[in-house]
């Protein structure tokens, strides 16, 4: 079975500073929420941090929208503090409080730690998420952009100590991005737990505007808005070089395919992911949405295409 599809809700809520203005009101963020019912998008992906520049907002318009109520299933994070001390009890029990107020429920389906804390021993962090598990304010614990010995590290802490296990992981993985496949995900297997992934499409880098755009404004790749991350890791002479090839792979196809739909359906059908993985999409209007959603659900890849993105990431990778 292919991964399936997770909306990514970082982009509900008001900020001059976010990448999106479409879903800053309660009204607005309802018929967010019918679109992706008739997209088959039950599960929203959040974070106490969300939006950039405006933390709290995004779970504020779910909640006032009726999200939970309407059935959707909510993911969240841990509030991040920045400097300072984010994986502590105090500041996990006064996260996960914040956020079940904000959305309107008892509980969310999985609570992430959104990144790890060097300041706070792992023990630390392991016994205070397995105390609010207790208290029955979540199902499933995730790990999120945590490095390969800290998860290690993690699940031999909970297996000591009798703690709730993490079953979801969420990383930075597509077909420019696979670092994880090589210790990471196989360990998650033997430990029965899923991938999610994030940046699918690098930021929009694999859709080819950075390439071969000349408009980059307000988006994370210029000015106020760029995101070092994806600067450093992708902005890069081989990156390009790849989208390059990745592109005439896609035109040599009848139909042409765009470079975001051989992204999307590689990483849904061909990736290291599979059965109970997702795949986390977002978008800033409705129209980009299905835009999305179609591509990820077009299915397999031509051979030929997927041979291709196959042989990129021994070109790119730095490790």
């Amino acid at each position: 079975m292919p991964a399936h599809l997770i909306f990514g809700a970082g982009g509900v809520g008001h900020t001059k500073d976010s990448f999106t203005f479409t879903w800053d009101t309660p009204e607005k963020v309802s018929e967010l929420l019918s679109s992706l019912k008739r997209l088959n998008l039950p599960e929203l992906d959040s974070a106490a941090v969300y939006p950039p520049g405006n933390p709290g907002h995004t779970e504020i318009l779910l909640g006032q929208a009726k999200a939970a109520d309407q059935g959707f299933t909510i993911d969240s994070k841990v509030f991040i503090r920045e400097p300072g001390k984010n994986l502590t009890d105090a500041n996990i029990s006064s996260s996960i409080d914040n956020t079940l107020a904000s959305i309107g429920t008892d509980h969310v389906r999985t609570l992430y730690a959104h990144f790890p804390d060097s300041g706070t021993p792992l023990e630390v962090t392991a016994a205070a998420f397995d105390k609010q598990y207790k208290a029955g304010k979540y199902k499933q614990l995730g790990l999120s952009n945590f490095s390969f010995e800290d998860v290690v590290k993690y699940f031999q802490i909970c297996e000591e100590k009798g703690y709730i296990k993490p079953s979801v992981y969420q990383g930075h993985y597509n077909a420019l991005a696979r670092s994880d496949e090589k210790d990471l995900i196989p360990f998650l297997r033997k430990h029965n737990c899923v991938y999610n992934a994030y940046s699918p499409v690098a930021g929009g880098f694999l859709t080819g505007k950075v390439t071969f755009g000349d408009n980059l404004n307000r988006t994370r790749w210029r000015d106020q808005s760029a995101m070092d991350q994806y600067v450093s890791q992708y902005d890069r002479p081989a990156m390009h070089d790849a989208i390059r090839k990745l592109k005439a792979a896609c035109d040599s196809n009848s139909p042409p395919l765009t470079l975001q739909e051989a992204a999307l359906r590689w990483i849904v059908n061909h990736s290291a992911l599979g059965d109970g993985d997702g795949v986390i999409v977002g978008a800033k209007r409705v129209d980009q949405l299905e835009s999305n959603v179609k591509d990820a659900r077009a299915g397999p890849l031509p051979e030929h295409v997927r041979e291709t993105i196959e042989g990129l990431w021994s070109e790119v990778d730095m490790d």
